[in-house]
């Protein structure tokens, strides 16, 4: 396994291990509408029907999936068990969890870190609705623990992306300096490194017109740029 997907979700494994959590739900439904922010590390698609990523202390990694997002969960190759249904995610969700028969089950769900709150309250109630007549629905507990992990413990295909994005922002910076001349404005300064920015085929790291922020001269604010 070489993606960053693949390495993830076999880290997440790891994780659950180490932290003694027997299962963790990634619940997600109509994700190009707003996606859970850990998708793009343990799935890296988007899903429309209500959709279930689940991985396990005992290396099961399962996705309860639409019928018609099969292959492309498949294409991830990152779970080796993948469930289609037709009509309802429910009867496939709970015979999956009597199987696993899990004593916690982490959901994506935190009062103070955004990128591990990605169920939403509306879908944590249909979570519940979907587990209310079995034990699972009392054993729901915060994946932030895990997210936190997977998020802070890089991978070998996340270090090495990491690695080539620094090589490219030192030849950007190397180049910029290269055309800056006495008496341009930091305006100026900062379309330079938009041009070779855009010449390389990339995005910035947030808002176009706040990356980069460039300050210059004992009267420029450092919070933010002067156009």
């Amino acid at each position: 396994m070489g993606t960053i997907i693949q390495e993830k979700t076999l880290q997440a494994v790891e994780i659950l291990k180490e932290l003694e959590i027997d299962a963790w739900i990634t619940f997600v439904r109509e994700t190009t509408a707003g996606g859970d922010p850990v998708l793009p590390l343990i799935y890296g698609r988007d899903l429309t029907w209500q959709s279930a990523l689940i991985l396990s202390h005992t290396g099961e990694r399962i996705a309860i999936v639409g019928l018609f997002e099969e292959n492309t969960a498949l294409r991830t190759e990152a779970y080796d068990t993948v469930i289609p249904y037709n009509e309802s995610i429910q009867p496939p969700l709970i015979e999956t969890l009597k199987k696993l028969d899990p004593k916690q089950i982490a959901i994506n769900y935190s009062e103070s870190d955004v990128y591990a709150d990605g169920l939403g309250f509306g879908f944590y109630k249909v979570l519940v609705e979907h587990l209310k007549d079995t034990v699972y629905a009392e054993r729901l507990i915060s994946a932030e623990p895990i997210i936190r992990a997977l998020r802070g413990r890089k991978t070998t295909a996340e270090l090495g992306r990491i690695k080539q994005a620094i090589r490219t922002t030192e030849e950007i910076y190397a180049s910029t300096f290269e055309q800056v001349k006495p008496g341009m404005s930091e305006g100026e300064i900062a379309v330079l490194m938009h041009n070779e920015v855009t010449t390389r085929g990339l995005t910035t790291a947030w808002e176009w017109d706040h990356c980069p922020t460039v300050n210059a001269g004992p009267d420029s604010p450092a919070r933010s740029p002067v156009w």
